[in-house]
Formats: structure tokens, sequence, C-alpha cells
């Protein structure tokens, strides 16, 4: 396996700091911004650094963006101190994760949140992915710029290179970049690139303002420059590249001038952007904000069209339930029926909310609950989840308000559950708010249960993950995360968690269902905090002794119970073992039965064909190879099942005859 590796080849880097590389490879999307990494933290702020701690910082791709010491504005450093620190956190801003100073260099760079593609790319076809739809897109840019005008800030620099598609996250979104930091715009560089073309060119700030200097942007404080701007940007974007003062370089400098926008019929004045455009371009009149009104407008066409998206329904009189960040309603996407789950935009989670979309976005497994699609509402008050429709949760069923499809065996629903959560584990990922109310009930048959729910989720390195704030619900908290809310001390720093957490809270959930609503510290929901702590296993004592003596699937899986909630956490059994044994359980005992069975496994588009696959002979290893590849896949023990494998390291071939080659052998010896 050795020998088969591939040596990943050396990166080279401009700087490296503290928290911040940066690359010596310029980002595929921005002219001026460099690939590297931040290394996140996430109890520490803009400058703070985590000193004690069982995990390395987390190493997130970003943008870079460096500007020399002396090309910096005055204020340079409050605006980045606030995108920082979240005080300019808003869905159409890009965000910032921290900044640091090469000293000896004299340069200082910006880690920025990685976008798709600039405005200008997919105006002139360099960019064919996700976009918002064209009233959104209008919305959004006038929201972005309009929310910097009400923190004070005046962009200066506005063009179709610094209005920047962010399609990683979900829904995309329009987003207004590289503001308050430097001295000049960014005409001064496109100067020195050779042979720019005359499209990109056209990005200079010249092109966007009546000002006539326009390198500097030192002492910019009418705002006016930038609702011109953003009217021009806007034209430009819904004619794909149509400049809206002329069509070539020289036209355009004439034209703004002469304040003639020539090509302004080509929009059309049925279109419902036309009077909002022509408005931004004109002088303002004073105590006017035009701006603002064209914002407002974009709002109402938005409402008027009554689209969340064009495949995406919500039956707001149908309430299914409701959660810490919003409601979840009846819908249908693309026809069929979901959960939509609604969440305000204007909360102070919005990072929780984006990170819970993000992660669960790739999930895909058959006991964790599907999302489908994510969009933003109409009026961007609130962003909408299109989730898989189920029949109830475990709760609903335990106290006898389900009514639908029958559940399979007891075993078999401890199985599905431990299958989802071990799941999320294996993509290092803890859930951190395991119940009742969160394992749901399909409505297919034969029933599925699905873990839901991946609000606090949280990403785990060697299975532990940092806190900054105790997540989860009191009744179902691992006693590690009760002590420390019930310390009167209150620790500046939290301890790292475990996924541990989880098999605690999931060995409760197992308890409560196999008792039909009993949780196994106590039936006083009062007391089974304190219980917690005190390791009082009260119910699950007495469920133990008045067990029949012949029940012997019963008296395993009280036992096994038993050792999911162990007060110590090193004492703690882990969900590899808890799958390992109901596994037994369910296969009658027969350890055979529980040996992996090698199934069809999909690489992907194209790599199924041919596909060779071989089990390692003594340990959890599968060996899956085509003409492409060779992929190692490595599990805690055979019970697993294959989807919750995880990828151990991949190879790509080159040159391979894989025609010649029959079967995959392991050498033992090495």
């Amino acid at each position: 396996m050795t020998d088969a590796e591939k040596t990943k080849p050396v990166e080279d880097f401009l700087f490296k700091g503290k928290r911040l590389d940066c690359k010596k490879k310029i980002f595929s999307k921005g002219f001026f911004l460099f690939d590297g990494y931040w290394k996140e933290n996430e109890n520490a702020g803009a400058e703070k650094e985590r000193v004690k701690s069982k995990t390395s910082n987390l190493k997130k791709e970003v943008a870079i963006r460096r500007i020399k010491n002396e090309d910096c504005l005055d204020g340079w450093k409050d605006v980045a101190d606030k995108l920082v620190k979240g005080n300019l956190n808003h869905n159409n801003i890009l965000r910032v994760f921290g900044y640091e100073e090469d000293v000896a260099n004299g340069w200082r760079y910006f880690a920025l949140e990685p976008y798709s593609a600039t405005l200008y790319e997919y105006c002139n076809g360099k960019y064919k992915g996700a976009m918002p739809n064209e009233s959104q897109v209008l919305y959004q840019i006038t929201n972005g710029v309009n929310y910097l005008h009400g923190k004070g800030i005046v962009h200066g620099d506005l063009n179709p290179l610094n209005v920047v598609i962010a399609a990683q996250s979900l829904p995309v979104r329009m987003k207004i970049s590289d503001f308050g930091w430097s001295k000049f715009s960014y005409s001064k560089q496109l100067l020195e690139i050779k042979n720019l073309s005359s499209k990109v060119k056209l990005c200079m700030r010249k092109y966007w303002t009546l000002s006539e200097e326009t390198n500097s942007l030192e002492g910019i404080e009418d705002a006016t420059e930038d609702v011109i701007a953003a009217g021009c940007i806007l034209f430009y974007y819904l004619k794909r590249g149509k400049h809206l003062f002329g069509n070539d370089s020289n036209s355009i400098l004439k034209n703004l001038k002469e304040k003639n926008p020539v090509n302004f019929e080509d929009l059309g004045k049925k279109h419902f952007a036309y009077e909002p455009i022509k408005n931004m371009i004109n002088p303002p009149r004073k105590g006017f904000n035009w701006l603002q009104v064209a914002n407002e407008e974009f709002k109402e066409a938005l409402s008027r069209k009554s689209r969340i998206s064009v495949s995406f329904q919500v039956n707001a009189s149908k309430l299914l339930g409701s959660g810490t960040f919003g409601q979840v309603f009846e819908g249908k996407f693309n026809g069929d029926p979901v959960a939509v789950k609604q969440m305000p935009t204007t909360t102070v989670e919005k990072e929780i909310i984006q990170r819970e979309m993000t992660t669960h976005i790739e999930l895909s497994h058959v006991n964790v609950v599907k999302l489908w699609h994510v969009a933003d509402s109409a009026d961007n008050s609130s962003t909408h989840l299109a989730l898989e429709l189920c029949a109830g949760t475990l709760m609903d069923y335990c106290e006898k308000k389900y009514s639908g499809p029958k559940l399979p065996p007891d075993e078999l629903v401890l199985y599905q559950i431990a299958n989802g959560l071990h799941y999320i584990h294996s993509r290092n990922l803890v859930h951190r708010d395991i119940k009742p109310e969160n394992i749901l009930i399909s409505m297919t048959s034969p029933v599925q249960m699905k873990v839901s729910d991946l609000s606090f989720v949280k990403k785990t390195h060697q299975d532990i993950f940092s806190q900054s704030k105790i997540r989860g619900t009191l009744l179902w908290m691992a006693p590690e995360t009760l002590k420390v809310l019930s310390d009167p001390e209150k620790p500046a720093e939290l301890p790292d968690g475990t996924i541990k957490s989880d098999t605690f809270s999931s060995g409760c959930v197992f308890f409560y269902f196999l008792t039909r609503g009993t949780h196994p510290f106590g039936k006083d929901r009062a007391t089974v905090p304190a219980n917690i702590l005190l390791n009082k296993q009260e119910e699950l004592v007495s469920y133990k002794q008045n067990l029949a003596a012949d029940d012997v699937n019963g008296r395993i899986l009280a036992g096994l119970i038993e050792k999911m909630i162990q007060f110590k956490e090193e004492e703690r059994i882990g969900l590899p073992e808890v799958i390992k044994q109901l596994a037994a359980v369910l296969y009658g005992m027969d350890k055979i039965k529980c040996q992996l069975r090698l199934v069809a496994v999909s690489l992907g588009a194209g790599y199924y064909e041919n596909t060779r696959m071989s089990s390692h002979p003594t340990e959890p290893i599968l060996a899956c190879a085509n003409e492409k590849k060779l992929i190692f896949y490595t599990a805690e023990n055979l019970a697993i099942p294959f989807s919750n494998w995880r990828k151990k390291k991949e190879v790509t071939f080159q040159h391979l005859n894989f025609d010649g080659i029959g079967s995959l052998e392991w050498n033992v010896s090495q």
C-alpha cells in the first residue's frame, strides 16, 4: 500500500503566518487573489490564538488578498475587524475570516470567503454554474451596497470584478467584495497586467464613475458614485456584458462625461428594472436615496412574482413542527411532497444556519433525512430548506401520536438510528442534539429511521471537536456536557468535546424507545439532568430487574444501552461496536452473517464499469480500482455498512493497462 501511494506535490507559499498561509498560486476566480488556507478556530476571536486544545486548528481553503502596507487606507483595520468579528455580517457581503501581516516584507494578507466566479465572468460566458434568478440578482446587488451605506461605508470601486457569485454555499448568493482596505482601485493593478483583454479593461474604475480621479480611493465620502456604478452594473448583468454608456472604451468615457446612457433603451421601458436603473444613473434629488428606492422596488418585484424558487412551494397553513431556528411546514419541491424548514435570515445564529445547510446538502444516507434544496424567500427575510417528508418522530410514536406505516422490529429500529448517526460521525461530524424529536420515521415501506436536524452539527478532528457554546437539549445531554453547564465559575474557554457525547444521547434514546417513553435516568423530567450528573440510572436498573429470564435479546439490548450511557467517556462504548452488537442480534447471533458482503460500489460517474474490488484478509480495508484510480476504504469493524466506510487514501494511475489485471491481491507481509 505504501509503494502505491502517490506522493503529494509540495506546495509553494508566499507567506506562512500563525493562522494564514498564502500559496504562490493565483486564485482561479480572481485577478488579484491567491489560493491559501485559514486555520479556523471557533473559540478564537479576530486576533486570539487558541493555546489550550486537544485539537489542531481546522484548516479551510480561502481566497487571499494581499496589499502593501503603505497602500492600505487609514481606516483599513476598522473595516477589516468589523468583517472578521461579524459586525458587517450580511448575506450579500463577502466574508473575511481574518488577516495577518508580513512585517519583514511589508504586506498585509486578508483571508476571504472563496467564491465561484465574478459577475464579469458570468456576463462574458466564462461561468456556467448556478445563479440566483434575475430578480434576486438585482435585489441582492443593491441590497449589499445599500447595507454598506447604512454602515457608513462607501465602496468607491464597484465594478463587475468585485461583485461575486458565491455558489459554494446554499442558496447561491451575489456578494459585494473588496472595500475599505486599499488606497487604490483595481485600475492600478489592472494596468500592470500585460496583454489585458479589452473586456477586462472595461472593469477599470473610470468606466463606472463620473469622477475624474480613477485610481485613488482616499477621501471618498459621497455615496452617489456607488449608486451610479450599481445602476451600470445592473444593466451590465441584464444585458450580459453590455455597458450602459457605450460599446467601447472611448464611447463609454465620452458618454459618461456627457451623462448620456446611449444603450439604456435596449432594456425596454416595460422591464421592471427600467425605472429603478434610470433613477440610479441620474444625479439624485436632495434627500433621496435612489439605491434604497431601487432595492425596495426589486424586493416588491420578488413578492409580485411570489416565488422562493421556480420549483419550490410552501403551505404555511400546515405546520409540522418548530425548532431552535425556525418552523417546519408541508410543501412541494418539483411537485413532490417535502417538509420545508423556514429560518429567518436576520437571526444572530446566521453562521449556524449556513453551516447546517452546507453540511447537510452533502450527506446522503438511508438513515439521515435528505436535504433536497435550499432557497431564499421572495423578500429575503428567511431561508427555506426542502427536506425529505417523514411520517412522524420517535417521540410521536412513543407518545402514541403516530399513525404512519408500521415500524420494523425494535432491534432494527435501534440499528438504523445507530447506522445514521455513525454515518454522520464517519464524515467527521458530530450531531450534538440527538433526542427522540430528531429521529424521524420515513413514509416509505419498509420503514427507515432517519436522523434529522443538523442545526448544531460541528466538524470533528480525530473524533474531537472544539466548543464556543454548549449545544443540545438538557434531558439528552451527556454528563461531561452538563458538568460544564452547571459549573458556577463557567470557564473562559470551554473544553473540547468528543463524539462519545452523541453515543450517550443515543443510548438514552434507545431506552426511551424500548420502554415507549421512559428516560433511563428517571420518569420525572425535572430531575433527569441532576440524575445524569449523579449517574443514577434509576429506570434502567428497574428495567433490567424486571426482564424475563428467557428474554435474551432484552438483556443484550439493556447491557448495550448500559455501556452506551457510561458516566466516563473513556468507558463508554463507541457506535462501531454498537452496530456490531446490534447486527449480531439481528442475525440471530450468527457472527458469520455480520461479515462484510461486497456489494456494487459506485466510485462516481464512469467509475463503476470494469471496477475491481478486494477486501483485506485480516483488516477491515477494501480496495476498489479501475483504469483511473485505486481507492482504499476502511472501517472500525466488518459489521459497518459500506455506506459508512471512510475513504483512507486515493491513488491516481498513469498509463495503466487495466485489461491485463484480473484481480487485486494483497501482500499481507507489507
